[in-house]
């Protein structure tokens, strides 16, 4: 699965059941691999969750430079 808006980030379930976040670096053609047991799957979305109110919070304080 991919995330609408970034389509260098790839989310998807291995064979042997593990959460697995890809995210490919262009530049420089590395790739960075998260993988999750799937126990964890609900603590990783409030997680998530949680920083992503966090995250909106200081994008929305946050002066933009040009």
């Amino acid at each position: 699965m991919r995330i609408k808006g970034q389509p260098d980030i790839q989310i998807y379930v291995t064979d042997g059941g593990y959460i697995c976040l890809k995210q490919k670096n262009d530049g420089e053609g590395e790739e960075q691999l998260i993988e999750f047991a799937p126990a964890f799957g609900t603590k990783i979305a409030g997680a998530i969750g949680s920083l992503q109110e966090f995250a909106q919070a200081k994008f929305d304080k946050a002066v933009i430079e040009e």
